[in-house]
């Protein structure tokens, strides 16, 4: 029943360097080789998000003439893969940047030897100059986040769900995957017609949301490794507006009634207002 035949994965890319997006292929060629020897079918599909430099021969899933951020990026992709005529058991979102594509196989085996339904592998940023925590922190910072997610304790998700750990490497089974993608597509339109403009990011964390509320007993979580954070991604600008976003996608699940806050009421947030 946990068996897992065929695999999709999927990377958004927009301002990526060539010789990293190389690189990145490389590297899925090489899973490839792996899971066709374990029989596994694996395909993988590149987002074009207005790419800069994506080369011509990718596989390309989605392809935006322009740039219109990477949540709409996803859930276009999500909603592309689930309609591919060959069906696919197990969907994988993952970056160029800052993600090992050689973790894909281990997820697989995760996912076929139990009952989970999806998995997320939370990365930590390094910066120059600043200590790596220890990996009972690690531990604990996971286990933190589990535990405020279903009912959702928003205080302790923004606490722990920012710039410093961001999970965007994600898997899920097709099956729990086609019941979120339509809370995704919805959560678009609102932020949309709420804001007036595009959402950008902060869809990683709504859709950890959303298969909390649909598998809260199926959804697992894994450290993903160390990783070396875009420069922008450094500032105390962007940190603040990355946790503003995260309150922004707790607001909309919990609009959209998919999660219940912890002591079970509704809140909006300002910008919705």
């Amino acid at each position: 029943m946990n068996t897992i035949g065929s695999i999709v994965a999927i990377t958004p890319v927009w301002n990526e360097p060539l010789g990293m997006i190389q690189q990145f292929q490389n590297r899925i060629e090489e899973v490839r080789r792996e899971l066709t020897e374990k029989g596994i079918g694996f395909r993988h599909f590149f987002l074009d998000d207005g790419a800069l430099n994506l080369p011509d021969e990718s596989s390309i899933l989605v392809r935006h003439p322009e740039n219109l951020g990477l949540a709409y990026t996803l859930v276009d992709g999500y909603e592309a893969v689930l309609k591919l005529k060959s069906k696919a058991d197990l969907v994988v979102r993952l970056d160029c940047q800052e993600h090992e594509a050689d973790q894909i196989p281990f997820v697989t085996d995760h996912l076929s030897h139990n009952g989970t339904q999806a998995v997320i592998l939370p990365v930590w940023y390094t910066v120059k100059g600043e200590p790596r925590p220890l990996m009972r922190e690690m531990t604990r910072f996971i286990a933190d986040f589990c535990e405020a997610l279903a009912p959702i304790d928003a205080k302790t998700v923004l606490g722990v769900y920012n710039q410093k750990f961001p999970m965007g490497f994600q898997a899920f089974r097709s099956e729990t995957l086609s019941k979120i993608a339509p809370m995704l597509r919805k959560a678009l339109d609102i932020f949309q017609a709420r804001t007036k403009k595009h959402a950008t990011w902060g869809f990683d964390l709504l859709a950890i949301l959303l298969a909390a509320k649909e598998v809260p007993d199926a959804l697992d979580f894994v450290f993903g490794g160390w990783s070396t954070p875009w420069q922008e991604n450094r500032g105390p600008d962007k940190v603040e507006a990355q946790k503003k976003r995260a309150e922004e996608m707790i607001a909309i699940a919990l609009e959209l009634g998919c999660i219940e806050s912890a002591d079970g009421s509704l809140h909006h947030h300002p910008a919705f207002s």
